[in-house]
């Protein structure tokens, strides 16, 4: 829960594009076909529709069941359908597993007064290191 709640705040790729292959429509926006779309993650994953309170930090967003009344595709840290991530698993799993090392071995603290200023290129990711201390868990 704590995983996806991270990805949702700070998804891996913060925007995609798409080109319609036929012509449609967005809500009251006619697209052309051909024309180039753009979602973006970072900003669906925040939507006050979608997520309540939605700059705040709420793992149990996550927790079974909770999503159920959310729509399909509120939630796509990794894109979605035939255009998905084909290492979405992989990732998973990985940051799952080195999660739960770290955590059940240290803490982790930002350096009080740090601030988080993001850097969008293809992946979002900080400006600058990002500064904490590191506590052993006891």
């Amino acid at each position: 829960m704590v995983l996806h709640e991270t990805m949702r705040l700070f998804p891996p790729v913060w925007i995609l594009g798409r080109q319609a292959i036929e012509r449609d429509s967005i809500g009251p926006y006619e697209v052309p076909a051909g024309a180039t779309i753009m979602v973006s993650p970072y900003l669906l994953h925040r939507h006050p529709v979608y997520w309540p309170n939605p700059e705040g930090f709420d793992p149990e967003r996550f927790a079974p069941g909770r999503g159920a009344q959310r729509p399909r595709f509120a939630y796509v840290p990794f894109a979605a359908g035939g255009r998905q991530c084909l290492g979405t698993h992989y990732a998973l799993m990985e940051a799952l597993i080195i999660t739960a090392m770290v955590a059940q071995r240290y803490r982790l603290d930002l350096t009080p007064g740090y601030r988080l200023v993001l850097d969008p290129w293809v992946t979002l990711r900080p400006r600058s290191a990002i500064t904490f201390t590191v506590k052993p868990c006891r």
